[in-house]
């Protein structure tokens, strides 16, 4: 008698039933998993220490309850996945099978840092858009699963009053070009029509004084103002140093490797020799606590600008600016966008034109010549005076002559 199973082990060749054959081989290798639904990482995903400028995500708790189980059903089910997307195999010219998993040991987690996007369409600017930087992992994750679970750890907030910010930016910053964009009876921006001067190209104040849009780091604005500025050093060689007055909390500012690639490209073009080739970054800060975690983010083996707080932030809170004094200027002006997320449109100008960038310079000197808006919480604590980073950067790049 013959069982189902015995039959299922003989093929027939020339009308004759032969026995067929197995090489059973052991193999143990490692597999990464990420953690939300057990999906194998691609060889795309580089697995990698976390960086300091990354935002961490925790995973809801029953992410990580019965692990070596879930490892071994999703290997078991994805096994020829796992041959020819993770491991490159041929799966047609050399097949082979899984029979069975012996045993399954957990190692350890891992860092995985994925770069995300958040844009928008000029065609449709209230709706932000989203996508995996890496277009592989918008095809690994199709539904963008993992998408969600970054998504969802951004908090969302209420809208600021944009009159305020508006006019608190404006004071600061003499911004010639987004006043043509404001509407007094409706006290609001009109995006539409900026996002549409932007994309054709006509809302440049001047030559020397263009809008822009999107963060200073991102790669057309970071690759724009790199490649201008070194057109303009060679000319200006009493001149180095910048300031940098951003916003430090959790939100997407500045929480990315770019933001110290752009810091990075600008400060080599500095004269080393010069006391003032140094960047400076002023964050809000209100105590010594909160002081070492920023210096956790901004301080670390990529970048590592001097610091300095400050009580209340330079033009309102959703304004920031970026300042090589005598030699460009930079100002944004974040605004929410209508889905609450935290996270904003950036818009404002940059300008290498010389009274705007001294009128900016004034009026961030009389800022930080206010009482209590600069604190020393960034300081080691019982650093001389003539050793703090307010004396022997701050003040002094701000103080460079025209030349």
């Amino acid at each position: 008698m013959h069982t189902a199973h015995a039959l299922e082990n003989f093929e027939e060749v020339e009308g004759n039933m032969l026995p067929r054959f197995f090489e059973v081989v052991d193999k143990i290798d490692n597999v990464f998993f990420e953690l939300s639904e057990f999906r194998m990482l691609p060889k795309t995903v580089q697995r990698s220490g976390i960086n300091s400028t990354s935002i961490s995500l925790p995973l809801p708790d029953e992410c990580y309850s019965k692990l070596n189980d879930k490892a071994m059903s999703a290997f078991d089910s994805n096994f020829e996945h796992f041959r020819e997307v993770v491991k490159g195999e041929d799966i047609y010219s050399e097949r082979e099978e899984l029979y069975k998993i012996n045993h399954v040991n957990g190692k350890y987690d891992l860092w995985i840092p994925i770069p995300v996007e958040y844009y928008i369409d000029t065609d449709a600017p209230d709706v932000l858009q989203t996508a995996y930087e890496d277009s592989n992992l918008d095809e690994w994750d199709i539904n963008k699963s993992l998408f969600n679970y970054m998504d969802s750890a951004i908090n969302t907030k209420p809208y600021s009053d944009v009159t305020r910010d508006f006019s608190d930016y404006i004071s600061a910053t003499d911004d010639p070009i987004l006043t043509q964009y404001w509407n007094d009876k409706t006290n609001s921006f009109n995006i539409e029509l900026l996002l549409k001067h932007y994309a054709d190209g006509m809302a440049h104040h001047s030559k020397d004084t263009q809008l822009i849009v999107g963060n200073l780091y991102s790669d057309f604005n970071s690759q724009a103002l790199t490649e201008k500025l070194k057109e303009i050093f060679p000319k200006k060689p009493k001149s180095s140093g910048l300031i940098w007055l951003s916003k430090g909390d959790n939100s997407t500012w500045g929480r990315t490797s770019e933001f110290g690639a752009l810091l990075e490209s600008i400060t080599s073009l500095f004269d080393n020799r010069k006391k003032t080739s140094k960047a400076v970054l002023a964050l809000p800060c209100s105590s010594v606590s909160e002081a070492i975690e920023q210096r956790k983010v901004y301080r670390n083996r990529d970048i590592a600008p001097a610091l300095i707080g400050c009580e209340k932030q330079f033009g309102g809170e959703n304004c920031e600016v970026l300042l090589l004094p005598n030699i460009m200027v930079a100002c944004l002006l974040h605004l929410p966008m209508t889905d609450e997320r935290n996270i904003s449109l950036p818009v404002g100008y940059v300008s290498f034109a010389p009274e705007l960038i001294e009128s900016v310079t004034s009026n961030i000197v009389r800022w930080a010549s206010s009482d209590n808006n600069l604190n020393d919480f960034f300081e080691k604590r019982n650093t001389p005076p003539d050793d703090t980073v307010l004396y022997k950067y701050f003040s002094k790049i701000l103080a460079q002559e025209q030349k």
